[in-house]
């Protein structure tokens, strides 16, 4: 039998996995799931609370399909969240706070890339109503609305403008009525992904706390997910926070150095299997050969675990300890640091930022005080 989350100090609250697309392919993570790094075995007895589950859609996708695609992963996460006495659907903060106290592992909704709702702020509502609590504006590639931080061409609102940098700013109208309609609604807004000039667009705009659901400190590796010292203070100022994420090439810089020169764009390699495969049950194959290809070549650079307290300590000396969190990635990385497997490590975790001196009451804060005061205030009316 697992072991629960009564025998750990610290109940978890993971703000980011991509294990859906293992519900997708019909995959059981209620026994444990030998090829990714979630399963309930392993909620269990990592001490798991929350879990939040990304319905991720990927940039690749005809625009077409983007809302029915959400709704689908949206379905499967459902489905699994109603698969065990040990599950149960969370929605608020109150919830997810009865999750934890019982013992069980709260399933939290989110949707990873903004262009799920196709332009079209009715989706967007839908979405909510669906339980959706978290949007992550942007993935690997602009949208007609928001830019992110890893398309080098010009973000100009749709129109080709020719000009080497962003026009107009990180949002354009209509991503300006998303960030209203997502403060009015209740929806976090998670800016993981989204170029700089967004997030300060999303700042400037933003009446509730924000996210950086699975990024880390740019000054100590300088990944384009990652948060300047600058960006880090004011998520900070705003009541908002950054899920660190445990991919190596976010946590060092040595990694993301090689990872850069031996693999190439990797976003064009999953967008080619994505076009090819999706659809297909060959799919999850092609991910994998890409995972253990990716995997092979980096094999030399070894980071250990030690490296995700190194950023919540960053961070921290940045915004305070109010204002960071956990933000895995699981299943939605190729790689991770050493002596991690999987969403059992946050013992582990836990016993590394005690020998660095975090008290219980901030541990308690980072691993799940921190989101819960967040969402709280998105269950709350309007600003």
């Amino acid at each position: 039998m697992f072991r629960t989350q009564a025998a750990f100090c610290q109940s978890v609250i993971d703000l980011h996995c991509d294990s859906v697309k293992f519900l997708s392919e019909g995959v059981d993570l209620l026994a444990r799931n030998k090829a990714g790094h979630v399963d309930l075995p392993r909620l269990r007895a990592g001490g798991v609370g929350v879990q939040v589950f990304a319905a991720f859609v990927s940039a690749s996708l005809p625009a077409d399909r983007a809302f029915s695609t959400a709704l689908a992963l949206l379905d499967r996460i459902d489905a699994f969240a109603e698969s065990s006495a040990y599950l149960v659907s969370a929605r608020t903060a109150a919830e997810c706070r009865e999750a934890i106290a019982s013992g069980k592992t709260g399933i939290l909704r989110s949707v990873e890339n903004g262009s799920a709702i196709e332009d079209s702020l009715a989706n967007l509502e839908a979405l909510s109503r669906r339980g959706v609590r978290i949007l992550t504006l942007v993935h690997s590639r602009h949208t007609a609305w928001a830019a992110s931080c890893t398309d080098y061409s010009v973000f100009s609102f749709g129109k080709p403008s020719g000009e080497p940098s962003f026009r107009g700013g990180g949002l354009s109208a209509f991503g300006k009525d998303v960030v209203a309609a997502m403060n009015s609604l209740g929806m976090i807004i998670d800016l993981s992904h989204a170029a700089e000039i967004a997030f300060w667009d999303v700042i400037n705009l933003s009446k509730r706390p924000v996210i950086a659901s699975h990024s880390c400190a740019y000054s100590l590796c300088a990944a384009a997910r990652n948060l300047k010292d600058e960006q880090i203070k004011a998520l900070a100022g705003a009541g908002g926070l950054v899920g660190v994420c445990f991919f190596p090439a976010f946590l060092s810089e040595a990694y993301r150095l090689a990872f850069e020169s031996d693999c190439g764009d990797i976003f064009s390699e999953i967008s080619f299997i994505e076009k090819k495969y999706t659809g297909s049950p060959a799919l999850h194959a092609e991910y994998s050969r890409l995972d253990s290809r990716l995997a092979s070549r980096l094999s030399r650079v070894r980071v250990p675990l030690s490296a995700v307290a190194d950023h919540i300590d960053y961070i921290v000396s940045l915004g305070g300890e109010d204002c960071v969190a956990l933000g895995s990635d699981f299943d939605g990385v190729f790689s991770l640091p050493e002596g991690m497997g999987g969403c059992d490590v946050y013992p582990a975790i836990e016993k590394e930022l005690k020998k660095r001196g975090y008290s219980e009451k901030s541990l308690a804060k980072i691993f799940r005080e921190n989101f819960l005061r967040v969402l709280a205030e998105h269950d709350g009316p309007a600003p």
